[in-house]
């Protein structure tokens, strides 16, 4: 009994350490590069302006979802107006719960305390790839916080489906997808994933309904603003978010780190696209629009259909790529590119064998849950991102994944290591 005692308070002594250590190196990492707060912060922190002036928090935008921008208000409703060092210092302590986050999916997913999970979240903790972005005002950590949390609350619904944890599940998966507009499909992966392996099928019924009413209280804020704002009923943004990436899939081939000038074709649309500088356009007018650029992004298409595969194939590819740890600037650029690119490399190598492991071995609901659920974002990032702008950030989301796995895939090339140590 005492040795168990022990090797648990072991456990969240290890668990604490790791949370307050990647709180100070993300603190200290960002110092190495500030960013300058400009162009997509100064959007959101717009739109959190307007909310903090608002009564009870309430207000729209026509092409910003409001999870993040809500984020920043509250950090400065709690601290001095527009305090940025603030807001960086929540997506520090954000990041980090996402480290405890990929401690518990490996902790489950081994089925015992291993040196996995200690070593998942430790690579988390010190990984420069989400670390770099908490020095920014832009969404990268809030989604990543919501998608790890979404198979956390996941693997909690199969481990005991009930109102509560799928209203949690529902939730996060809803907060996710409200953050980053394109994870609304990647819903479906989870979802659908978790019902399937829950318990009986009458447990289901009971639950599935609470996932989905988990979702639903995560869209009341845009259904509410946006019907009352702009007389629209729009979950998400009421300016097509789909209709112009579609459109920026075609014209963008691909972004480099630090593009700041775009084709004349792509300005083109933001000047006219967003409805939020046409405060008179109503429903109509922004659904002709959107249609207006679906059907641009299919006729170039339809005049080059082989170019237009041939550069969704190559994005498959490039949206994985990492060059660059910060987003705006970054002075060591030259110095570093080439050990980031062999770094992010070697990361995607050891993740994918860490997968392919992972859902080979799997022996139960939960191990099975969570290796799917992380090939099927793999694969749902590299289909759904490559018809978009698809620059690196895109992907950094999914990064939580990507280590937690590939602590799986390092301990499998170590066990053959061994072995064939043996034999030689």
């Amino acid at each position: 009994m005492n040795e168990q005692y022990y090797k648990s308070m072991k456990e969240v002594f290890f668990v604490c350490f790791v949370f307050v250590f990647a709180i100070a190196f993300r603190l200290w990492f960002i110092t190495l590069a500030p960013q300058p707060f400009a162009w997509d912060q100064e959007e959101y922190e717009r739109y959190a302006i307007k909310m903090y002036w608002s009564p009870n928090l309430l207000a729209a935008h026509t092409y910003r979802s409001y999870p993040y921008p809500l984020f920043m208000t509250l950090v400065y409703k709690l601290t001095a107006w527009a305090d940025h060092d603030a807001l960086f210092r929540a997506q520090a302590l954000m990041d980090a719960m996402t480290a405890v986050f990929v401690y518990i999916l490996l902790r489950k997913a081994s089925g015992k305390i291993t040196i996995l999970p200690f070593a998942g979240m430790f690579l988390y903790a010190v990984n420069p790839f989400t670390s770099g972005y908490v020095g920014v005002g832009l969404s990268e950590v809030l989604t990543t916080f919501f998608i790890t949390l979404t198979l956390v609350s996941g693997v909690w619904y199969i481990q005991k489906p009930s109102v509560f944890t799928g209203i949690l599940f529902g939730f996060s998966a809803g907060m996710a997808a409200e953050t980053r507009n394109a994870a609304f499909a990647w819903t479906i992966i989870p979802i659908v994933c978790a019902v399937y392996l829950a318990h009986s099928w009458i447990v289901k019924k009971a639950t599935v309904a609470a996932i989905f009413a988990g979702m639903i209280v995560s869209m009341i804020y845009p259904l509410y603003v946006n019907w009352t704002t702009y007389g629209q009923v729009s979950a998400t943004t009421v300016d097509s978010f789909y209709a112009k990436e579609m459109y920026n899939g075609v014209i963008l081939k691909v972004l480099p780190p630090f593009t700041y000038i775009y084709p004349v074709e792509t300005m083109q649309m933001f000047w006219e696209y967003y409805s939020e500088y046409y405060p008179e356009r109503g429903p109509q007018e922004r659904k002709a629009m959107a249609e207006k650029y679906f059907n641009k992004a299919w006729d170039l298409i339809k005049k080059d259909p082989v170019d237009y595969i041939r550069w969704r194939f190559f994005k498959m590819w490039y949206v994985w790529q990492k060059e660059n740890i910060f987003f705006y600037k970054e002075p060591f650029f030259e110095q570093t590119r080439r050990i980031v690119y062999a770094g992010n490399i070697l990361l995607l190598l050891t993740a994918g064998i860490g997968m392919v492991n992972g859902a080979v071995k799997a022996k139960n609901k939960i191990q099975r849950f969570v290796w799917m659920s992380i090939i099927g974002t793999v694969l749902y990032g590299t289909l759904t991102f490559s018809l978009t702008h698809a620059e690196y950030r895109i992907t950094i989301p999914f990064y939580a994944f990507l280590i937690l796995s590939s602590v799986n895939g390092v301990a499998v090339l170590a066990r053959k290591l061994r072995i064939a140590s043996g034999i030689l």
